[in-house]
């Protein structure tokens, strides 16, 4: 069964506009062929723009049973735990970041006297993947995302070290 099937197209023109609806009757064209039903009503559509005032009306359909059947548009869709949307994943970060001080807590409240190697171990490898997790998607052609990332990440962290005794000048963890 085919399922969670995504077309993508750079929209520049109408003549792209075209082609995306053609793609989409392409893709109801597949389970006809096969004799399967595909659900129309489950089928969406999300639009994407560097200028948020400028997102585009053009609607999109799907012939079923000789009925044409508008996709909906969406504001947001979670898709394999990442939150996309028409801004720049912000959502997304602040439930990661929000996850990582969560499970800082866990650790503060588990470790009383931490020294320097061992909470670097923990860190590594329980809080920084979420961190990073689909970090490339956030903003891969700008650095904003990944220093906004490292910033929260450092305050994490600096509350951490300022609850807890560790060695001294072992404030500077360099885990980043």
């Amino acid at each position: 069964m085919a399922d969670d099937t995504k077309l993508y197209r750079h929209i520049c023109n109408s003549e792209d506009i075209d082609n995306l609806q053609s793609d989409i009757n392409r893709v109801k064209d597949w389970p006809d062929e096969w004799l399967l039903k595909l659900n129309v009503e489950k089928c969406c559509g999300m639009s994407y723009t560097a200028n948020i005032n400028n997102i585009s009306a053009t609607r999109y359909f799907i012939e079923d049973c000789s009925v044409r059947h508008e996709l909906k548009k969406l504001d947001s869709f979670s898709d394999l735990g990442v939150k996309f949307d028409n801004k720049p994943f912000l959502e997304h970060m602040n439930k990661k970041i929000k996850k990582a001080h969560s499970i800082l807590g866990v650790i503060k409240r588990n470790f009383i006297y931490v020294d320097k190697n061992t909470f670097i171990l923990l860190y590594k490898a329980m809080v920084r993947p979420h961190l990073e997790y689909v970090n490339s998607v956030w903003c891969p052609y700008k650095q904003d995302a990944q220093l906004l990332q490292r910033d929260r990440a450092a305050g994490c962290v600096t509350d951490f070290a300022k609850s807890r005794t560790l060695e001294r000048g072992d404030n500077d963890l360099r885990i980043l």
